[in-house]
């Protein structure tokens, strides 16, 4: 798979103003109407992988708004390929307008309860779904596997790492964030902002992500300050931001990633974390499922 370049635009607010301090925004959002961003890239490896192994069924999972979902129901339709989403939560109906977009491009859900579904890399029942279809090759949640950090790593591949000081990038399950950790350069700092609650594990998932590729880079952090009550939560300041975001700078963000992180940003530039006359880049990793209806 060819990615296209996308553009790396000057973002402008008056606390980077105020701190001197330079933004700018890698538009992976652009990367592909359907499949953009971070999701083409973790699913680059894992669709390579599928092709030329003996496999018939891509399977994965994720919640009832999952952006992976979204995009792997996508690429296997692209493919033409049979897909299954073993789905969060017990209750789908009615489909939301992601749910019906997998089941428009072929992927039959298997929703399970969210015990199950917490348990999923060693449940009976889970096995038994897999167990009913065709040489299943297994995406983990979000892409988070090997082939997906290192498809994650693509991400950097056409950006000058000398122009700046920090990266910065929303952080779900820790998979983007530990490619582009391995793919950076010592000299600039990887800024993981966690969009859940109680992520204090995340550290470590991406330390084993890390390990997994034999790498040992530790210009890296991750943020839990930022989750705005766990994931998929906001408040009222969060889709203000959003939507001033959206009105006065015509940057198309939603509050489960991306809105989080730029709010993280601004409020880190602010407080000084990130230092006056500072260069930054903040990825923009697309994904817009959660501001649908």
């Amino acid at each position: 798979m060819k990615f296209k370049q996308v553009p790396i635009e000057r973002f402008d607010h008056s606390i980077l103003i105020q701190h001197c301090v330079r933004v700018d925004i890698k538009r992976d959002d652009l990367l592909h109407p359907v499949v953009s961003g971070n999701k083409l890239y973790k699913l680059h490896y894992n669709l390579e992988a599928f092709v030329s192994g003996d496999y018939k069924t891509l399977v994965t999972f994720g919640g009832a708004y999952s952006n992976h979902l979204h995009a792997l129901a996508y690429a296997g339709n692209e493919l033409d390929v049979p897909t299954v989403g073993i789905i969060r939560g017990e209750q789908l109906l009615p489909l939301n307008p992601t749910l019906k977009d997998c089941v428009n491009w072929g992927m039959v859900l298997e929703p399970v309860s969210r015990g199950v579904y917490r348990q999923k890399e060693r449940d009976d029942e889970v096995k038994g779904i897999l167990s009913n279809y065709d040489k299943p090759f297994l995406v983990p949640e979000g892409g988070g596997n090997a082939l997906g950090v290192k498809g994650a790593s693509l991400m950097l591949a056409s950006v000058n790492q000398a122009d700046y000081d920090f990266i910065v990038v929303a952080s779900g399950t820790g998979a983007t964030v530990a490619g582009i950790i391995y793919a950076s350069v010592p000299s600039v700092e990887v800024i993981g902002v966690a969009t859940l609650k109680g992520a204090g594990w995340m550290a470590q998932e991406v330390r084993d992500h890390l390990l997994s590729l034999s790498c040992h880079k530790t210009n890296w952090r991750i943020n839990c300050d930022y989750h705005f009550g766990g994931y998929g939560k906001k408040n009222a300041e969060l889709d203000e931001f959003v939507c001033k975001i959206g009105n006065e700078n015509g940057l198309l963000i939603e509050p489960i990633y991306t809105g989080k992180a730029l709010y993280a940003l601004l409020d880190l530039v602010n407080k000084g974390e990130i230092e006056k006359g500072s260069r930054v880049l903040f990825i923009h990793t697309g994904g817009m499922q959660g501001a649908r209806k």
